[in-house]
């Protein structure tokens, strides 16, 4: 009869082999996968057994191994996630199932940019600042300040791309003595790249703490195998030979892109406030990159008061703009049901929507035009369009219609994007150089949503290819980061 696979008996199997030497097997495993490139193996699932065995492994259990053993275990991983997966399958609620499985994998295929690092300079820096000073409680947060973290972070990617380059470094997974001569001989702040690094370590003296504060961890554990790793925070580990490692690339990619982000959230009250203000400037930033028309949330208070729920932007007069410098919450990205899903987004996304668009509809007299809509997040949320909630969102939707008179929504939820900070900069980069407008650009990805669903809004914009950095508005801080590394890193990579 074969086992019923439960977390307690994938726990009673670590606890049955030495500590130490599983968890070796599973971190030289993870290296050997990274280094050779394959995204054939599901490394989420090395991930979670990696903290089931710091968490409850030890080092009483057998020290023998065998490869078909260790293939069993990780079989049983997948027999453990499958389970949870099968009720939305057998349902056929593949809107469900693919929010699950974009959450579990899709931030381990996170991409990075020369500009991704100049884009937090930018954000988080001085140059947005304004009642509160992020980049001030970031240096004494982290006893770094915060240009010399994104400098060192733009470093150690580099040097991760080495194999790829072909100039005579080769990168094996560890952050080698080539990078300490480095810093120490060339650029003078050997202590404090040894601060960097203990900052992103696991710190092996209190690991189970690390773990269990992690804030996108979740407590039920049977929805672990869909959590985002807390690696994602501390993506280095100091081996038994005293040698930072990076436990896959993957997972270094994520953390370039959102530790400070990540890390200010958790660690700074005052910063999601402030973060939002700049996050608004921001957006402001790229539609006078692109030169499009459009009335900013001051011009629309003084055309409708200030009583009413207004947005950031109205771009070419059909396009509702709403900034929410927000993240997908764990919970409601793993067990996707409509009454987890709506307290999710009731004070975020479902809001600007409802909320907001809708009333500036309302308030407006020219509806001739299709109108259009999107929230811009900081991260993303892996929605095609808001027309994924349809079933969550259309009661309220109808109400709203009876209230205002409306025979028919107008603005339809197949006419509202979820984008990420990324993507923004992706169009405001594609408009300014094939001088498209923003309207004939949404026209087109609704059309493509009918046509390639679950494609999501980052595969839909793979056509406009990925962000180039032409942006002005990074320029200065790509030059502070060119002029730091001595090479001109547009061209490094």
């Amino acid at each position: 009869m074969k086992p019923f696979v439960t977390q307690e008996f994938i726990i009673k199997k670590i606890k049955s082999y030495n500590r130490e030497h599983l968890l070796n097997n599973l971190f030289y495993t993870l290296k050997q996968i990274d280094l050779r490139e394959e995204n054939n193996h599901p490394l989420w699932h090395y991930l979670l057994l990696i903290k089931w065995t710091f968490l409850y492994g030890n080092n009483e259990g057998k020290k023998t191994f065998s490869r078909e053993k260790f293939i069993t275990l990780l079989k049983y991983v997948e027999k453990f996630e499958k389970k949870s997966l099968d009720p939305y399958v057998k349902k056929h609620e593949w809107d469900k199932f693919f929010q699950i499985i974009g959450y579990q994998q899709f931030y381990l295929q996170q991409e990075v940019h020369w500009s991704d690092f100049a884009r937090q300079l930018k954000l988080f820096g001085s140059s947005l600042r304004s009642k509160y000073d992020i980049e001030k409680s970031f240096n004494e947060l982290s006893k770094l300040k915060l240009f010399d973290f994104i400098f060192f972070m733009h470093i150690v990617w580099i040097f991760t791309l080495a194999n790829r380059m072909n100039k005579g470094v080769i990168y094996t997974g560890y952050i080698g003595e080539e990078i300490h001569e480095m810093m120490k001989d060339i650029f003078n702040c050997k202590s404090e790249f040894d601060n960097f690094l203990m900052l992103l370590t696991l710190n092996s003296t209190n690991i189970k703490k690390s773990i269990t504060q992690f804030k996108t961890g979740i407590k039920q554990p049977y929805l672990q195998a869909f959590e985002m790793s807390f690696f994602t925070q501390l993506p280095f580990i100091l081996n038994n030979e005293n040698k930072y490692e990076i436990v896959h690339r993957s997972i270094f990619n994520y953390c370039c892109n959102y530790f400070i982000y990540d890390y200010l959230k958790t660690n700074d009250e005052k910063f999601t406030e402030e973060f939002g203000r700049r996050f608004e400037k921001y957006v402001e930033l790229g539609l006078k990159e692109c030169e499009v028309q459009y009335s900013s949330e001051k011009d629309l208070i003084k055309a409708y008061g200030k009583k009413e729920k207004i947005v950031d932007y109205i771009v070419e007069n059909q396009i509702l703009i709403e900034c929410k410098g927000i993240e997908p919450k764990a919970l409601s990205s793993v067990v996707p049901e409509d009454e987890i899903v709506y307290n999710a987004f009731k004070d975020s996304i479902f809001k600007a929507y409802l909320k907001q668009m809708l009333n500036v509809i309302k308030l407006k007299e020219d509806l001739h035009t299709p109108m259009y809509g999107i929230v811009i997040c900081y991260k993303d949320f892996y929605v095609s369009s808001l027309d994924d909630f349809s079933e969550i969102l259309n009661e309220d939707i109808n109400y709203i219609c009876i209230q205002n008179g409306w025979k028919a929504n107008p603005l339809p939820l197949e006419n509202v994007f979820v984008i990420s900070i990324v993507n923004w900069d992706i169009i405001v980069e594609y408009l300014k150089e094939k001088r498209f407008t923003l309207s004939k650009l949404l026209e087109e990805l609704v059309s493509k949503n009918k046509q390639e669903k679950h494609k999501w809004f980052l595969g839909l914009l793979k056509k406009y290819g990925n962000a180039k950095g032409n942006l002005s508005y990074l320029d200065e801080e790509n030059q502070k980061l060119t002029d730091a590394v001595g090479a001109p890193s547009k061209k490094i990579v």
